[in-house]
């Protein structure tokens, strides 16, 4: 499952054309500016995720010079399936003639974007390793993403009421349940992250080991109690900071490598290797779990390995037999097992096999 075709219409700086892709691996190079990360979030928005910058806004994004404020997208898949996103004051979702959510896109055409930042999910912001977690449960569990943004607009309410030195506890009764549910998806999802991560000891030569913190809680084995318990006992810091410290929303993934944290324990490049490592087990889980390959978007993440560990991904890539989208500013010497597309001024200017 992947794209045959994408075409872009009005979209930032790319050229209104239609591209054609590889079913394997695709690699983007051109200089920076050049409309590789354009293209990627063209993709992106073309399977149901939206922008690649959270909370970015689609209306003030630059057009080719057409006049026009709306964007078009469309995307045929290999099956022979026909995406079709408009943007103008709205988002328009279409699936073979039928208007579709986002959800449907996502279920239809699973789809998992890594972004610079993200190969920092070792060492980094809790953020980085909550946004990995986040993606794989958006596609395996439909509903996730929806209650996930439920949870996210009360934790907003909440602020509002500490900010305002009001009480929160109606805000806490209605955030409960759906904390807890998200705490329980997660503690599968990193199960699953776990499991798939066994066996990539050519990247992980040392025992990676991945456990759920929850955000300001644990105190009870029950995500429900431990929510009520967490809140109470967190009253009067929230209400010294002005911001909600309980719930999933400050939840961590905690890596361990052996009997250390992989962040300590870890020299830098084993620690990028280790970051993909886990990019591959979502890609893994989501297989395991929806039957299905995801296409995976990367972005500047080959920047971040040594020769060795950019041959050690694209063997693992070319084993699971997913379709890849890799933009790179740098130059690539290495023998790349797909097609390179050369990207200058929003044009593909050629294709070719290296």
């Amino acid at each position: 499952m992947g794209f045959s075709r994408v075409r872009f219409n009005n979209f930032k700086n790319l050229e209104p054309r239609e591209m054609r892709w590889s079913p394997g691996l695709n690699l983007l190079t051109g200089e920076n500016g050049a409309g590789k990360t354009n293209i990627l979030e063209g993709i992106n928005i073309v399977s149901g995720w939206g922008p690649l910058e959270r909370g970015a806004k689609t209306l003030s994004m630059p057009t080719w010079g057409s006049g026009s404020s709306e964007v078009q997208l469309t995307g045929e898949l290999e099956s022979g399936g026909i995406i079709r996103v408009k943007i103008s004051r709205r988002y328009m979702l279409r699936l073979d003639d039928k208007s579709v959510t986002a959800a449907d896109l996502r279920w239809n055409i699973p789809v998992l974007t890594f972004l610079p930042d993200d190969m920092s999910i070792v060492e980094g912001s809790s953020a980085f390793r909550r946004r990995l977690l986040d993606m794989l449960l958006a596609l395996i569990v439909p509903s996730y993403a929806m209650r996930l943004a439920e949870y996210r607009r009360g934790v907003r309410q909440k602020a509002v009421f500490l900010k305002r030195g009001m009480p929160a506890m109606i805000a806490d009764r209605a955030l409960l349940p759906l904390a807890a549910w998200i705490w329980r998806m997660r503690i599968e999802g990193v199960k699953l992250l776990s499991s798939c991560l066994e066996g990539m000891s050519e990247l992980t030569p040392v025992k990676i080991t991945l456990s759920l913190k929850r955000g300001g809680a644990g105190f009870d084995d029950d995500c429900e109690n431990d929510y009520a318990k967490a809140v109470i006992a967190n009253r009067g810091r929230e209400a010294a900071v002005k911001f909600p410290v309980v719930g999933p929303h400050r939840d961590d993934i905690i890596i361990m490598a052996g009997e250390r944290l992989a962040s300590e324990a870890l020299s830098r490049g084993l620690r990028r290797r280790t970051a993909i490592a886990m990019m591959l087990a979502a890609a893994d889980g989501v297989k395991r779990k929806i039957g299905r390959d995801p296409v995976l978007l990367l972005d500047e993440v080959t920047a971040e390995l040594d020769s060795s560990g950019r041959t050690l991904l694209f063997e693992s890539l070319l084993s699971r037999e997913t379709q890849v989208f890799a933009a790179t500013a740098e130059p690539f010497v290495e023998k790349f097992p797909g097609l390179i597309h050369r990207v200058s001024e929003g044009r593909v200017t050629e294709s070719y096999e290296n």
